[in-house]
């Protein structure tokens, strides 16, 4: 039976029944078996949709800001215009998503954790060069999150960032909705600081979400029995920094809880062993954003894609792959 072993051999092995993996488990006892990590049986009728998505509003300099004009997209149908956009890491948000986008960055680099971003809002051009590039993996021109307006891809390997984005992200008002792709977030909070954008609307799908409300907390990626959607996570990006052939993404070949992290945690339970209450904090605050002032906007740095927190280069690895979807 595959394991996935950690420092302390000597403890006993999780029995191959059990369903769902104890929390405390995943810190006292060091072996468990790709089963317990990765199979839920009923559990996953049973879970709830997780803590509400929040935000936080920084406001953005006129120096910032790009003004060009960008049509959004909705299954192929034109549903709005942005207009002004910010630049993170050489990709364009919308200045409706970068004021939440920013003080999440800060957020992080005050924890210590360099968020990149990958791909942000991508025009129709672009979308249809990405088609052409990756005919399987790219979504047609037209029906792209990304052309939205309100889609974030973040980097999520190495330097404790997926760890982050799970711990954090959803107090900053961004949740996942693709359950193969862990890079890929999307803005679902509340609003707070300006009314809601027309292309937001929910006949174009946008509605306000939970942390678990698209990904659910116990899943297999690939099975649709088990909630876990129609595709399993792609060789590319799976795991495999710290465990290696032994990560449960490469021993069931990608058909695993897409909440697990490099280490082989299933990151919510693991938090709720480690950090109780850490999905009860509510919606971040100026302070999380090391702001107290919300006109205050230079102390909010925006890390550029070939910048690492010391300001060497280091490009991410999502880099070669930030179309799919």
């Amino acid at each position: 039976m595959s394991q996935v072993p950690t420092s302390n051999d000597s403890a006993e092995t999780p029995t191959e029944n059990s369903s769902v993996p104890n929390a405390s488990a995943q810190v006292s006892n060091p072996t468990r078996t790709i089963e317990q990590i990765c199979s839920y049986g009923d559990n996953i009728s049973a879970q709830g949709a997780g803590p509400g998505a929040g935000g936080v509003y920084v406001g953005i300099s006129e120096s910032e800001i790009i003004v060009q004009q960008e049509n959004t997209y909705f299954d192929g149908d034109i549903t709005g215009t942005i207009e002004r956009f910010v630049m993170f890491n050489q990709k364009i948000i919308p200045v409706e998503i970068a004021v939440y986008l920013k003080p999440m960055i800060a957020a992080a680099a005050a924890d210590g954790v360099q968020l990149i971003v990958t791909s942000g809002f991508r025009t129709m051009a672009e979308q249809q060069r990405l088609k052409e590039e990756d005919p399987h993996n790219a979504a047609t021109p037209g029906k792209s999150p990304h052309q939205r307006g309100w889609a974030v891809d973040l980097s999520t390997r190495g330097g404790g960032r997926y760890a982050w984005l799970v711990k954090n992200a959803y107090r900053f008002g961004f949740v996942r909705t693709v359950i193969w792709e862990r890079w890929h977030w999307e803005y679902r909070g509340t609003w707070p600081g300006q009314a809601k954008p027309e292309w937001a609307s929910s006949q174009y799908r946008w509605s306000q979400a939970s942390m678990f409300s698209f990904v659910k907390r116990y899943h297999r990626c690939g099975i649709p029995a088990q909630n876990g959607g129609k595709k399993e996570m792609r060789g590319n990006v799976k795991w495999g920094e710290n465990l290696g052939d032994k990560h449960p993404d490469t021993v069931l070949n990608g058909f695993c809880n897409s909440w697990v992290g490099p280490d082989g945690n299933i990151l919510p339970d693991y938090f709720d062993q480690t950090d109780p209450g850490w999905d009860q904090r509510g919606p971040a605050t100026l302070a999380d954003a090391g702001s107290t002032d919300a006109s205050s906007r230079t102390d909010i740095r925006i890390f550029r894609q070939d910048d690492d927190e010391s300001g060497n280069s280091a490009a991410p690895d999502e880099s070669v792959f930030p179309y799919l979807r």
